[in-house]
């Protein structure tokens, strides 16, 4: 069977593009975020004719760490990356997937995908691209000497072949519900250029702005990439992101006009700064965060289940969520609630209620008659949320016998060390939006490099995880994965607090054409230009 191509963007989706793509679309739609509410946006967005030129100035909250797309692990780089590179696919307003770098694909089987690829684009540095760039970056990621995270995402393909220098095959070794959603985000599906070096610092995609200077803790300069192959974006000259260490400084500025557009972490501050000034435009985030505990399980003492089970339950999750968000967000399971196999409630998931007499038992157990002191609790010091929340924990934990010193550390080296598994026993690190939930399960299978980096040992997970991602059908794989979070529960594998908004956007009104995006990204700053 061949599955048609996708329609161009500006074309319309009609009916006789066949079932099979609408299956499709509805699969990736499903399977990817929460659809976000931005068809209010993208409207507002086309009710003027938009105005080039002028100088767009973001307040960000974090430099980015790395710029190339194929081994950046920090979700501070992607707002960067979104705009420097572009992929095959990607999302549109709606958060449905559309063809970017490639026209169309067609599917003569359910493991075998052909892509069209557009002609005429170039790189930023005025080389062409081709789907030898495409085979180049998928051997990149593939290639364990990379150590690439997004090896594990695509571990389905088998094989990038190039057909002719505008057609580039990949091949599955198994249907991948996983697989079109990943290509369509940035940077998962970003494609970089063959024969480049040097990305992490000096990037060069085919994205519709190219890297002018970044001074760290300062600023980073984007400006116009006039050769990208959409006609007449982007509209702005240029985009510059200054860097705030803190909400304060950061919400300051946005009020004093020194910037256009921010974004603010804590729900109760975004309220109150959206209120304002009527000339603010605020769009609040989707519920696509979660805040896990990673658990080194190599060794003594988190190598018992008892231990880890009596951690749990020793573990308040709704007071958690009640002092540090305000009941902005809900106690969740390792997936968001929006996604697929996601929870509406997780009171029937085990070792999820707060019980600190039964965690006392359980180490009594496990040989800690006299309580259990785990040592470092490492947490991400930028992030005054997740101390907050580690804080909380903490007392939880003592008054269960479980005593923790909190370790506050800068973002980059704790990266680093989650990476490698180079942690005693606890580690925080909240997971940004992912377009599958395979892509959070793939950070504690035993076949990637975070769940071996962990010490995770569970063959048995790590054949449901494949399963429910080779499973196509909706309500199929939503069961699949319910059930994958209830293993990962009852072994309390990780330890999952609350899901909450990751971002909540605001903005100048003199801001026109922007969209906010479920995935927490400014991809359409593309699109956005100023008012006069």
């Amino acid at each position: 069977m061949t599955t048609p191509s996708f329609p161009m963007a500006d074309e319309p989706d009609l009916a006789v593009q066949g079932l099979r793509r609408r299956s499709l679309l509805q699969l990736l739609t499903a399977g990817g975020a929460a659809l976000a509410a931005p068809g209010l946006w993208s409207s507002f967005a086309s009710a003027q004719t938009p105005v080039a030129g002028g100088t767009l100035t973001i307040g960000a909250d974090a430099d980015p760490i790395g710029l190339d797309p194929v081994t950046v692990n920090a979700f501070s780089s992607f707002d960067f990356t979104s705009l420097l590179y572009t992929g095959l696919l990607r999302w549109n307003a709606q958060m449905k997937v559309e063809p970017d770098l490639a026209t169309g694909y067609e599917q003569p089987d359910p493991k075998t995908y052909v892509f069209k690829l557009r002609q005429g684009v170039k790189f930023h540095n005025g080389k062409d691209f081709s789907a030898a760039d495409v085979k180049h970056t998928f051997d990149r990621i593939m290639n364990p000497a990379t150590g690439s995270r997004l090896r594990a995402l695509y571990s389905s393909v088998e094989s990038v072949t190039v057909i002719d220098p505008f057609t580039v095959k990949f091949q599955l070794n198994a249907t991948d519900a996983a697989f079109l959603s990943n290509l369509a985000s940035n940077p998962n599906g970003a494609i970089v250029p063959a024969g480049v070096e040097n990305l992490v610092t000096q990037p060069v995609g085919t994205g519709p702005f190219a890297f002018e200077a970044y001074q760290p803790n300062q600023q980073f300069s984007l400006t116009r990439f006039d050769g990208y192959y959409e006609k007449g974006e982007p509209y702005l000259a240029k985009v510059i992101f200054k860097f705030y260490k803190d909400q304060a400084t950061l919400t300051s500025a946005l009020r004093s006009r020194a910037i256009d557009m921010t974004w603010v972490k804590d729900p109760k501050v975004a309220t109150a700064i959206s209120r304002a000034s009527s000339s603010f435009v605020s769009a609040p985030g989707q519920t696509s965060r979660t805040f896990p505990i990673w658990l080194n399980m190599k060794a003594k003492p988190l190598n018992d289940v008892k231990v880890r089970r009596a951690l749990s339950l020793a573990t308040d999750r709704k007071a958690c969520l009640d002092t540090v968000l305000g009941g902005a967000g809900k106690v969740g399971a390792m997936i968001p609630e929006s996604q697929v196999g996601g929870y509406d409630g997780v009171s029937e998931l085990p070792y999820y209620k707060h019980a600190p007499a039964a965690a006392k038992a359980l180490l009594v157990e496990a040989g800690y008659p006299n309580g259990l002191d785990l040592g470092d609790y490492i947490v991400v010091a930028a992030n005054p949320l997740d101390v907050a929340c580690a804080q909380i924990l903490q007392q939880q934990w003592q008054a269960a016998g479980i005593t923790v010193k909190l370790v506050p550390m800068e973002t980059a080296p704790l990266l680093a060390k989650w990476a490698s598994g180079d942690w005693p026993t606890l580690l925080s690190v909240a997971l940004s939006w992912t377009p599958d939930p395979d892509g959070i399960f793939q950070y504690i299978t035993s076949t990637s490099g975070y769940g071996k980096a962990m010490g995770s040992n569970d063959p048995e997970l790590d054949k449901m995880v494949a399963e429910a991602r080779a499973e196509l059908d909706v309500s199929k794989r939503a069961a699949k994965n319910q059930a994958i979070q209830k293993r990962i529960a009852d072994n309390a594998y990780v330890i999952q607090i609350y899901q909450y908004p990751l971002r909540w956007e605001i903005w100048w009104n003199h801001v026109q054409g922007y969209v906010p995006l479920a995935a927490n990204i400014r991809s359409f700053v593309r699109t956005t230009w100023l008012k006069k």
